[in-house]
């Protein structure tokens, strides 16, 4: 994963955009991590090597904004898998009441620019919608396990627009091993967020996160043993990981200084590697530069004092 994948600004970091960055910046590294997360929501399998294809994103909100200067809003993620199934992801951090609109209105959006097919026999329009699945990582209990609309079109026909959601707070360390939900890793130290609060009687100390940091590495190191993961996409994890926390952790400095003498030692991208390992060439290559300019003045010197004997 670039360094780029990661973002560094602090009005990210400390606001509920980190989430959305985190969840964006898995599947923009390690695609096929979303496999498993769509076998959950729907039950479709896929190979690790199934090509995927990132669809636009951007939504014009000029409908519902007639009045104003057209503008655009962005969806989390839009997916082509396999060259024919679109998926729709949005991670959402608070229980809106409306999100089921919401996602109506990007799904139009994508199936006009995506779904469209016209069978002019027929001399009719289909309209494919995506599968669309809304990822909360935070938990609440008022999440229902789906979003349903009810459209009631001119006909008076009805037809139910139902979204099945993903609670990731919901699974267990064992489950989340078990059905392969790495992509749920860094999102799991928000579990730990109501030990955090300053009214709590039994805080938490660091002997607990110790422990649940440990087992979120023991899941990541099983995956990789097992070959659902490579290495590197094992330091991203961990990357990924420790931007949670310093976020979750942002106002107990010795609790994230736990968590980063336990992580630190683990986390090097590929940019970070590849800038030591030029570092250390161009070290090598100056000190050989230096020997070979020694050795230059060292022949020098014995030229000089074969030529003063012959003299």
């Amino acid at each position: 994963m670039n360094e780029e994948n990661l973002t560094t600004d602090p009005a990210v970091l400390d606001g509920s955009k980190l989430w959305d960055e985190i969840f964006k910046a898995i599947v923009s590294a390690m695609p096929h991590q979303i496999f498993p997360v769509i076998k959950e929501a729907y039950g479709r399998e896929y190979p690790k090597e199934t090509p995927i294809t990132f669809l636009a994103t951007e939504h014009s909100t000029y409908q519902k904004n007639k009045g104003k200067k057209p503008s655009s809003t962005f969806m989390d993620l839009n997916l082509l898998v396999d060259e024919r199934d679109i998926y729709h992801f949005e991670c959402q951090m608070k229980n809106d009441k409306k999100m089921s609109i919401r996602m109506f209105s990007y799904d139009v959006s994508t199936a006009v620019a995506h779904g469209t097919k016209i069978d002019e026999e027929a001399g009719e329009i289909t309209l494919r919608f995506p599968s669309s699945v809304v990822v909360y990582p935070k938990k609440n209990k008022a999440i229902p396990d789906t979003l349903r609309l009810k459209l009631i079109f001119s006909d008076h026909t009805e037809h139910i627009y139902e979204i099945p959601t993903i609670k990731i707070q919901s699974y267990s360390i064992q489950e989340i091993r078990e059905k392969h939900l790495d992509f749920f890793i860094p999102f799991i130290i928000l579990r730990l967020e109501p030990k955090l609060r300053k009214d709590i009687k039994k805080p938490l100390t660091a002997d607990e996160l110790t422990a649940f940091v440990q087992e979120a590495i023991l899941v990541l190191n099983e995956e990789l043993k097992d070959h659902y993961i490579t290495e590197q996409e094992q330091k991203d994890y961990i990357a990924l990981f420790l931007m949670a926390a310093d976020h979750v952790l942002r106002d107990h400095d010795e609790l994230r200084e736990e968590v980063h003498n336990m992580l630190e030692t683990k986390i090097k991208l590929p940019s970070v590697r590849i800038q030591e390992l030029e570092e250390e060439i161009a070290d090598q290559k100056e000190q050989i530069a230096d020997k070979d300019a020694k050795i230059q003045h060292l022949e020098e010197l014995l030229s000089r004092l074969t030529a003063e004997k012959q003299n």
